[in-house]
This record gives C-alpha cells, sequence and structure tokens, in this order.
C-alpha cells in the first residue's frame, strides 16, 4: 500500500468519524444509529483486503474508543476484527456485485453489534441488556446496509482515482 493511499484511507475515515459524531449521532429511531465508521472500514476492508481492513479497524477504533465513554479498546477490537473479516470475505470475489457489499455490511454489523455487547457484557457494563441490543442488532444493520452503496461508491470512486496517478 502506497503512502498516498493511507492517506485517503485515514483522512476519509477520520471524515467519517466526524460526521458519525456531529451529524449521525443526533439520528436516533427506537434507540439505534447508523454507525458510519463501521461501514468506512468494511468498504475499505472490501476494497483493499485483510490487512488494511484491519489496521483500518484497529486505528480508528481506538480514536473512537477515546472519545466514548467505554472501555478503552472495546471498539478497536470489535473493528479490527470486523475490518479483516470483510478483508477475506473480499478474497472470495473476483469482481464484487452491487449486492454483495450490502450483504457483506449487513452481516458483518450484526456480528459488531453482538460482539460489542458480548464484549460489554463479560466486561460488566450495565448499559448492556437482551432489549436495546435485539433493537440495536435489527435497526442499525438496516441502516447501515442503507449507507453502504454511498459508501462503497466513493471507497471505490477514491481508489480509482488514486490508481491513476500511479
Amino acid at each position: 500500500m502506497t503512502a498516498n493511499r493511507l492517506a485517503v484511507i485515514v483522512l476519509s475515515l477520520f471524515t467519517a468519524l466526524l460526521l458519525q459524531v456531529t451529524v449521525l449521532g443526533r439520528l436516533s429511531f427506537l434507540n439505534a444509529k447508523p454507525d458510519l465508521v463501521l461501514v468506512a472500514v468494511v468498504c475499505f476492508a472490501l476494497a483493499d483486503g485483510p490487512g488494511a481492513g484491519m489496521g483500518a479497524g484497529f486505528g480508528i477504533g481506538l480514536f473512537a474508543d477515546l472519545l466514548g465513554d467505554h472501555t478503552l479498546g472495546l471498539l478497536a477490537l470489535v473493528f479490527c476484527v470486523v475490518g479483516y473479516a470483510a478483508g477475506v470475505v473480499r478474497s472470495y470475489f473476483d469482481r464484487l456485485s452491487t449486492f454483495t457489499p450490502m450483504a457483506v455490511v449487513g452481516v458483518l454489523t450484526a456480528v459488531a453489534v453482538l460482539a460489542y455487547a458480548g464484549l460489554g457484557a463479560l466486561l460488566g457494563d450495565p448499559r448492556v441488556y437482551a432489549d436495546p441490543v435485539a433493537r440495536s442488532l435489527v435497526l442499525t444493520s438496516l441502516y447501515d446496509v442503507l449507507l453502504t452503496p454511498f459508501v462503497f461508491a466513493g471507497v471505490t470512486a477514491l481508489r480509482s482515482r488514486g490508481d491513476e496517478r500511479l
């Protein structure tokens, strides 16, 4: 991976985190919110492979942990695993269809919600109990699937634009 590509990934993820905290953080329907950062991590992993997904997930997850009020490293671990999994899924496809990123994001968002809730419960987080987790599982996955075409198109455009300059 070139330094330019790394800079594009880092700036894009920080932009996604900024939008997540300022704009999308205010959108809530039945106490569930879209997770733009998770969608961006999965899209970059689908575009660049498991190494990029794992690194992007860990880096932006750690930064998001510093902004949150939960256990430090929890989002970093979840985003790292999800980014790696998305990159591994990418290795099974020669070419991605229109709906493949949407399906991958939907499944991995559900995995991320369950992993975050499971680790939070294991670490004694009092905010974790079954009803909000189940609601968040369904609604956050739906929100993220709806965001995926736009984010994946942006990631693909950034990738192809960077390849033209090389």
